[in-house]
């Protein structure tokens, strides 16, 4: 089964003009990934093994999930030179963390978001308040994050008796079907764009969506999905610049001065859309090839682009400095 995300990256992939997939780099980060499968160091409990993340297995743990993937998106601000970071039990925290960190900091308040009548009545001086990071730095959109927890929790609580599990029973363990729940019905999950006249799904957001539920319930009860492995990796800013690094994606000259120089890609824009759909299908061709060592070797554990997506997306974390000049697309949306 092949999801509608991969079907219409593969196609941009065959016209596209400023990225290229080199499939000869593909195998050495093949063996690197299935090393680590391996050897246990990447599991599907990446996400259970954070601190700020839920321990308990239930329906509030996947709200929390729900509200933090409502706002989970864009943590980088062009016209802020402070970086935002949230202070959380003593812990400092960036970016996505930094989002968790956040929300953490609010529950421990007694505000409890969670709840969809709690998130609906909250007013945008609350939500930048809950949001507002150390030395007063603040994200990016945060009008655009208001109105999407607003619309989060108004169709939850309409749709959905106010619990995102009710759209897991729906789904019935498809994950494609929970994507399509999410994408039909919460339009700030709905990650299309046009390209050359065709409409191109990524659905970055409500994939991770769904990724951390498996993830987070280690792939059982409501985490079991049937067809997990038809998820397709997150493209994001960060996972195709890891790519670049690895020699698996190629971009024109054309394309590496503009992003070298700093300048903002527009969101849909013909490059923006090649850089996505070039990573979401060279991931692809990774978990192929670490499927067939598994069965050169007999080897029968899970491998699948959300694995895949965690392992790259950890590496630019911690190998920030060697990535340093490697040039990375940014741009201003609500998709990533």
């Amino acid at each position: 089964m092949i999801s509608e995300v991969l079907d219409t990256c593969q196609k941009v992939v065959s016209q596209s003009k400023d990225v290229n997939i080199i499939s000869s780099n593909i195998p050495k980060l093949a063996l690197k990934i299935y090393t680590l499968i391996e050897e246990e160091k990447l599991t599907l409990d990446e996400f259970k093994k954070c601190p700020l993340h839920p321990k308990n297995e239930d329906e509030e743990a996947i709200n929390w999930i729900f509200i933090v993937d409502s706002l989970n998106y864009c943590f980088f601000d062009p016209n802020n030179k402070s970086h935002w970071s949230v202070t959380w039990r003593n812990e400092k925290h960036t970016g996505y963390f930094g989002l968790c960190a956040a929300i953490n900091r609010a529950m421990e308040k007694g505000i409890k978001m969670t709840d969809m009548k709690t998130c609906l009545e909250l007013t945008r001086k609350q939500l930048d308040e809950i949001l507002l990071g150390d030395d007063g730095t603040t994200l990016p959109l945060l009008q655009e994050r208001y109105l999407c927890l607003q619309q989060s929790a108004d169709v939850l609580l309409k749709k959905y008796k106010g619990n995102f599990v009710n759209c897991i029973l729906e789904a019935n363990h498809s994950a494609q079907n929970l994507l399509k729940i999410i994408s039909n019905n919460f339009c700030h999950f709905r990650d299309e764009s046009i390209y050359n006249n065709q409409k191109v799904a990524i659905y970055k957001r409500a994939q991770i969506l769904i990724a951390d539920i498996w993830s987070s319930f280690r792939g059982t009860g409501y985490g079991d999905f049937r067809d997990i492995d038809t998820l397709t990796m997150f493209a994001d800013y960060r996972v195709p610049q890891v790519l670049l690094h690895f020699g698996i994606l190629e971009y024109s000259n054309k394309l590496r001065d503009t992003l070298k120089q700093g300048i903002l890609l527009k969101h849909g824009s013909p490059e923006e859309v090649e850089i996505r759909a070039a990573s979401i299908v060279a991931v692809d061709y990774v978990v192929n090839e670490v499927k067939k060592l598994m069965a050169k070797n007999n080897r029968h554990k899970i491998c699948n682009s959300i694995m895949v997506d965690t392992y790259l997306w950890g590496y630019r974390r911690e190998n920030a400095a060697i990535l340093e000049d490697t040039p990375y697309h940014k741009t201003l949306n609500i998709y990533y």
